[in-house]
């Protein structure tokens, strides 16, 4: 019996050894997907299908190198953001907001442990601070500022860090552009949160302006959202409508099949009187079943009847918008400010004072976009 034992004591052990070793070897496959030059074009290829909402196809460049890339924190990170765009918005999907946070925090683990192997490397420092500072957003989303900033502080070692690494890692300069130049314009729009930021080293507006630039044209990962965030600094936080035209043009031209990018590239059509060719726009987001497609459609829509001179059709459209709007984020916030302040602007037309306030307020407690506070300072609130 004892033999036996020792026999199956001996294998169990050999097992064991044998288990740790495929274990150490799969850690070990996790390589950089920078230096896997067949990789890197189908991850090329899955991003490009991915912001095209190609969803299926997407999936189908990656998929011949799941055994390899599997537990990659770039393939983590890339599946992320695939459900991010596909289940938008995200956030009012619980069940699928929660595998998404899943899937982030599981890049930020990955990422660090490989940083470890990697030291040199700016690729798996890119995963562990692009995965935070996603995570950071959606704080900022949901009105959790001081857990923003902290997960922000997990991140800003690599941020600054990639200050150096932009060069050899393009996609630094999405992180760079976006601290330069929400390090002075958070604070300028949150004041109350400007004690919190004071920890962190001064940006640049024009230097992070820049950085998003580059890059949108080089960056492997983010030029997409660099382009969206171009487009949404200039209409947004400088109401500079031919900038903004620029912007939303090449996401039109890159990513025609993209709905959310529409609302963009609609809006910026009405805003520069190009109202007839935001109509084809407006009826495809109509003809969706997403609350955000409809309430950016019923928005552009009510916003076009309003410039056609059809007073009661745009009060009706803005309307029916603010009935899609119970869901908190960024875009569908941002929306009901601007369908708000239309509907402000339309009473002070009318002559109703009063409610055009109420409407200002309102418009004021969901966006705080230069539009907005314009024309609510132009109508004496």
């Amino acid at each position: 019996m004892s033999g036996l034992l020792k026999t199956l004591n001996t294998k169990f052990i050999l097992w064991i050894t044998i288990s740790m070793m495929l274990c150490q070897l799969q850690v070990s496959a996790q390589g950089l997907l920078l230096e896997d030059k067949v990789v890197l074009d189908s991850v090329k290829a899955s991003i490009h299908h991915l912001y095209n909402f190609r969803f299926d196809q997407s999936q189908k460049s990656l998929l011949r190198f799941k055994s390899k890339y599997g537990n990659h924190p770039g393939f983590i990170l890339l599946s992320a953001i695939r459900n991010y765009w596909k289940y938008f918005p995200i956030g009012a999907k619980p069940k699928e907001y929660e595998a998404y946070k899943k899937d982030l925090i599981q890049v930020i683990k990955i990422s660090e442990a490989m940083m470890k192997k990697y030291p040199k490397s700016p690729e798996t420092g890119y995963y562990f601070m692009t995965a935070n500072l996603i995570l950071a957003r959606h704080h900022s989303e949901e009105g959790e500022f001081i857990s923003a900033v902290n997960e922000t502080r997990k991140a800003f070692p690599l941020i600054k860090k990639g200050f150096k690494l932009k060069t050899a890692f393009p996609d630094f300069y999405f992180s760079t552009g976006l601290y330069n130049y929400y390090r002075v314009a958070f604070p300028e729009n949150h004041p109350v949160y400007s004690a919190f930021t004071a920890f962190f080293p001064d940006g640049n507006k024009e230097d992070g302006l820049k950085d998003l630039s580059i890059a949108s044209q080089k960056s492997l990962f983010s030029s997409a959202e660099a382009l969206v965030f171009l487009c949404g600094i200039a209409l947004r936080d400088y109401y500079d409508v031919p900038k903004a035209m620029e912007h939303a043009n090449n996401l039109n031209r890159f990513y025609p099949s993209n709905w959310v990018f529409s609302i963009l590239y609609g809006e910026c059509l009405l805003e520069s009187g190009r109202k007839d060719e935001a109509s084809p726009i407006i009826k495809n987001l109509l003809g969706r079943t997403e609350s955000a497609a409809l309430l950016s459609g019923y928005y552009l829509q009510g916003l076009q009847e309003k410039m056609n001179g059809r007073r009661d059709a745009a009060k009706w459209n803005l309307q029916k918008a603010l009935m899609y709007g119970k869901t908190s984020d960024r875009l569908t916030k941002g929306q009901i400010g601007l369908a708000y302040n239309e509907l402000a602007k339309i009473a002070m037309e009318e002559g109703n004072k009063d409610l055009a306030k109420k409407y200002f307020r309102l418009a004021g407690e969901n966006c705080s976009y230069t539009k907005v506070k314009h024309d609510a300072a132009a109508a004496g609130f």
